[in-house]
């Protein structure tokens, strides 16, 4: 297991971003991500406007209501990059694919220590 300590954990979702996408590139295929216990903050684009959340919000509001009625989310590496685009932060949250058969977990903690386990976790850069 490789652990880092995440100096910004009120921005890290850029930085996980980078990550996520490295580990896409490891795949000849699109990854399916296997999310469990998120807890996130949307950016702050203004939650409604005229009585109407924006579709960015709408989107996000329905992808949290979605985590809390399931004990885990299942979604397409192309979704969930499309998603860390409105998100500032992610305080804590499991993550996992799998690649050639093989599990790579992140795991991310108080926002700020991300652990990568898995067979590939030493290809990883942080």
């Amino acid at each position: 297991m490789r652990k880092i300590i995440y100096e910004d954990c009120n921005n890290n979702a850029t930085f996980l971003k980078d990550l996520f996408t490295q580990i896409q590139s490891f795949s000849d295929t699109q990854l399916d991500w296997n999310i469990s216990n998120l807890d996130f903050i949307p950016i702050d684009k203004g939650d409604y406007i005229n009585g109407v959340p924006t579709p960015e919000m709408e989107i996000i509001y329905d992808f949290q209501k979605r985590m809390l009625e399931a004990d885990i989310v299942i979604i397409a590496h192309s979704e969930f990059m499309h998603l860390l685009e409105d998100i500032r932060t992610i305080y804590e949250g499991n993550f996992v694919t799998m690649i050639k058969n093989k599990p790579i977990k992140i795991k991310v903690f108080d926002g700020d220590i991300i652990e990568v386990d898995g067979e590939l976790q030493n290809k990883i850069r942080f």
